[in-house]
């Protein structure tokens, strides 16, 4: 069964963590906070591909793009064009990124949406903040009217899916994702009970780590670009807030720890932030969720600290994934009598959007006849006449409307 609206498929070029260094992964970002410019690099996109629709996933493990077009494109053409637009790469990581890319059409491209939704491509098999990620991911792109009806019903049934599989599995029992490995790793390094823990950043990652890091007894800063954003958080844990600008300002500001998570393109931990917060202590501990870093590598490669960064829960990632074997099977199931029910849906839709115009094609030959073909003859006839043959052209537009389409959509259904 091909997915098809109009000629139109839908591609996914995707660069994921199973198959990508997550360092490059974080060099294919691209700012969604920056709209314009944001909107400029998928409209380049949507225009190379000719497509009609265009959406945009990134993650700490993965950068994908949805289009939908009437170009047939090549694993090979779509690989191409991402070397050419990432230009900033090196021949080395250029060359990674046209092996081992991601490239699913059509019904594939659906399957594959739904495993992501349902966490079962993510690096923590389990995570729900994908379903949170997909959604807002297309919601950002709708609102810049980058997507339309394609795009629409694919990820509302891909969300879907997800749910039902978060609901009817054990797969995010003892829920496990990237930021409550982090934390549980963050708390085995004995930090003292009266720490002071300053926190850049406010999404919805961040927000998770607090659920599983927070300790009554810190002393928490929490820091944002927004300081509405900061004082949220405060509110819900205590401690202080402040804008990221008003830290800059300050010309010490002593921490134990700093958990930072931000979607910032370039690193926000300078070596003069480092300095304002750890230049007295002996034994500092990052932990940094971000990717691209947030921690500039001049402050990696000259410091000593404790790290923790998305890389390094690798390992624990795997140990979760052993633990999930047979809910991952039963996901699987779900998505396939999803996926089948919602191929069929589709295909309606499709037959559908065919044969919509026929109704529009009778009414315009009904006016053609009654206006021009048939017009002197008809006024000659009585009003009373004129008025019969009137109901009974409507009348015949009616039962020929009804029984053609359902006629055709039987046939084009099978």
């Amino acid at each position: 069964m091909k997915l098809q609206l109009e000629s139109n498929h839908l591609y996914i070029i995707a660069f994921s963590h199973k198959k990508l260094p997550l360092q490059l992964i974080g060099k294919l970002y691209l700012n969604s906070a920056e709209k314009e410019i944001y909107t400029q690099q998928l409209q380049q996109i949507k225009s190379y591909f000719d497509a009609s629709e265009i959406m945009h996933i990134s993650t700490c493990n993965r950068c994908e793009f949805y289009i939908v077009s009437k170009q047939s494109i090549s694993k090979e053409q779509a690989n191409q064009f991402f070397v050419d637009f990432y230009n900033h790469l090196s021949p080395e990581e250029k060359n990674k990124l046209k092996k081992k890319s991601i490239f699913k059409k059509d019904e594939m491209a659906v399957r594959y949406l739904m495993e992501v939704t349902s966490s079962l491509q993510s690096m923590v098999v389990g995570e729900r903040e994908i379903l949170t990620q997909v959604r807002m991911a297309y919601e950002t792109c709708r609102d810049l009217q980058l997507t339309g009806d394609l795009l629409r019903l694919v990820i509302k049934k891909a969300i879907e899916t997800g749910k039902k599989v978060f609901t009817e599995t054990d797969i995010a029992k003892n829920p496990v994702s990237v930021a409550s490995l982090a934390a549980r790793k963050t708390k085995q390094l004995n930090i003292p009970a009266n720490a002071k823990v300053t926190l850049i950043g406010s999404g919805v990652t961040m927000q998770t780590f607090m659920k599983y890091f927070h300790n009554s007894s810190y002393h928490y800063t929490f820091v944002s670009r927004k300081k509405e954003k900061s004082q949220a958080l405060q509110s819900k844990y205590g401690g202080h807030f402040m804008s990221l600008n008003e830290l800059k300002e300050i010309p010490s500001y002593p921490t134990d720890v700093l958990i930072v998570c931000t979607a910032s393109p370039s690193a926000l931990v300078t070596e003069d932030i480092y300095k304002k917060l750890f230049e007295a202590h002996s034994h500092p501990i990052i932990v940094d969720l971000s990717n691209p870093s947030d921690v500039d590598e001049n402050v990696r490669q000259n410091y000593t600290f404790e790290y923790i960064d998305i890389a390094s829960l690798k390992k624990q990632a795997q140990e979760n994934l052993s633990k999930r074997k047979q809910s991952i099977f039963e996901a699987k199931q779900i998505i396939h009598q999803n996926l089948q029910e919602f191929m069929q849906i589709f295909k309606e839709r499709c037959v559908e959007n065919i044969i919509k115009e026929i109704p529009e094609e009778f009414k315009y030959y009904k006016h053609k006849a009654l206006n021009e073909v048939f017009k002197k003859k008809l006024e000659t006839l009585e009003p009373t006449q004129k008025q019969l043959i009137e109901e009974i052209v409507e009348y015949i537009e009616g039962k020929y409307n009804t029984v053609t389409y359902k006629k055709l959509k039987s046939i084009l259904l099978k």
